[in-house]
């Protein structure tokens, strides 16, 4: 399948590269003069598919190994702090998503590393390709990306990354429209040069270089893979991947960018941003932390969202790699389950005080059912029932998860370093159901 060629990484907009055996119709590497030709000629198919006119010129350039690293780790400078940094890393440590000794950002970078093929810059207006990297497989991923420069010119990508202020959900959802983006434009590019288009190797260069996401903890290559799939999905309004190949409307694409949607789960079930009448706004959590104890501080606090509750859910067994053997893994890959699904908004709180942490984690759900089910399969999931064989004290960080009782809220800690009857307690807010929706996060829709 084609479109699996284009995994693209949330912060840095790269794709992946074929396997450096790939046939040359695959990977015959360009020159200045042709990438520059080619991307013209593409450039104006977009324009034709969307609607659209590019306001500015695109720059192309072809760079190696080291010009992409050091432009991933500028980007990352530019977009991230170094409090979210490890804001992200030590939330997803506690939650059990990643080991506790794993580098995040090492292991990330090393996973692009392996995989990247070439990635457009929204501050420069530039496309750069690999140096290794060429041919038909070359021209259909040039579809994808000058398509993010169009949205880019037109829409501002930095520019809406930073009013979601850190937050991952939002964040996610976001990024799922600009893949998604992407990916149609890909598709219906494909579709319509597929005569002139060396199917044979192009079939035979989908042997692609995927073997770091065997080994990958589904908190890195799930989302990845998500904002890519399921982005196009919700972009043609339907609840999973686009298999019929149907294009997304380009008066959609503009309300989406302009009124994005606010959590992965309406990207999951796209009725809840499209239709009026299941519209499903995120209860917005607010914590206290005015009275903390002395010496504590605030970390970090950050949305979750249906898809990673949806991790945290997950029975610790499931959570694999992506079996790159199997034609159909990426089909049938699942981004949410039934304990997450119901979400009704999260606020996650990370405190420090010296070497303790501790993590709040306030839920609210659409049922008293839904937040059963969620603290259920969070208390599964987390503890495992070592705490009845006295095997909990040999784990890395401790859990108390709530009992929601007849609400649809559940609470949830995990702390280390600090004893239960010891853990600081903000107070918090969860607005009721009818708040939340704004004209900046999808509300001025229907």
């Amino acid at each position: 399948m084609i479109a699996a060629l284009a995994l693209i990484h949330a912060a840095s907009l790269p794709i992946v590269r074929p396997n450096q055996d790939a046939p040359a119709a695959a990977a015959k590497t360009w020159t200045q003069e042709g990438l520059e030709r080619v991307s013209g000629e593409i450039q104006a198919d977009i324009e034709t598919l969307r609607g659209m006119k590019f306001t500015r010129p695109v720059k192309v350039k072809v760079t190696d190994k080291k010009g992409f690293l050091d432009y991933a780790r500028k980007r990352e400078e530019k977009t991230e702090t170094p409090e979210r940094l490890a804001r992200d890393e030590t939330i997803a440590k506690m939650l059990g998503l990643i080991p506790a000794d794993m580098d995040l950002r090492a292991a990330t970078e090393k996973l692009l590393e392996s995989q990247v093929g070439g990635f457009y810059d929204p501050g420069s207006d530039t496309f750069y390709l690999m140096d290794s990297f060429g041919g038909d497989l070359a021209r259909i991923i040039l579809a994808h990306e000058l398509t993010h420069a169009l949205d880019d010119q037109s829409y501002g990508l930095d520019t809406t990354l930073e009013k979601l202020h850190e937050q991952t959900d939002a964040e996610f959802a976001f990024r799922a429209v600009v893949e998604g983006s992407g990916t149609a434009a890909m598709n219906q590019w494909t579709v319509q040069h597929l005569k002139n288009l060396d199917t044979k190797a192009l079939l035979e260069s989908q042997d692609i270089d995927m073997k770091g996401l065997e080994d990958a903890p589904p908190f890195i290559w799930k989302p990845l893979i998500a904002t890519y799939m399921r982005g196009e999905g919700f972009l043609v309004r339907v609840p999973g991947m686009n298999i019929a190949m149907k294009a997304a409307k380009t008066e959609d694409i503009r309300q989406a960018f302009e009124h994005p949607p606010c959590s992965s789960e309406q990207i999951l079930h796209p009725e809840k941003y499209w239709d009026s009448a299941k519209l499903d706004p995120p209860r917005k959590v607010e914590f206290d932390v005015s009275k903390l104890p002395e010496g504590w501080k605030v970390l970090g606090e950050d949305t979750l969202g249906e898809l990673y509750l949806a991790l945290v859910t997950s029975p610790p067994q499931k959570r694999k790699g992506l079996d790159v053997k199997n034609p159909l893994a990426l089909l049938n890959t699942d981004y949410t389950n039934k304990a997450a699904e119901g979400w009704g908004g999260d606020g996650a709180l990370l405190l420090g005080q010296g070497d303790a942490r501790v993590l709040w984690l306030v839920t609210a759900w659409d049922t008293p059912e839904d937040a059963q089910e969620f603290a259920d399969a969070t208390k599964s999931a987390l503890t495992g029932g070592v705490e009845a064989t006295g095997a909990q004290a040999e784990r890395p960080f401790h859990y108390w998860i709530g009992d929601p009782g007849e609400t649809d809220e559940v609470v949830a800690a995990a702390y280390a370093g600090i004893a239960e009857r010891d853990l600081p307690k903000p107070a918090w807010k969860i607005a009721s159901k009818s708040e939340g929706w704004t004209e900046e996060r999808g509300g001025s829709r229907r």
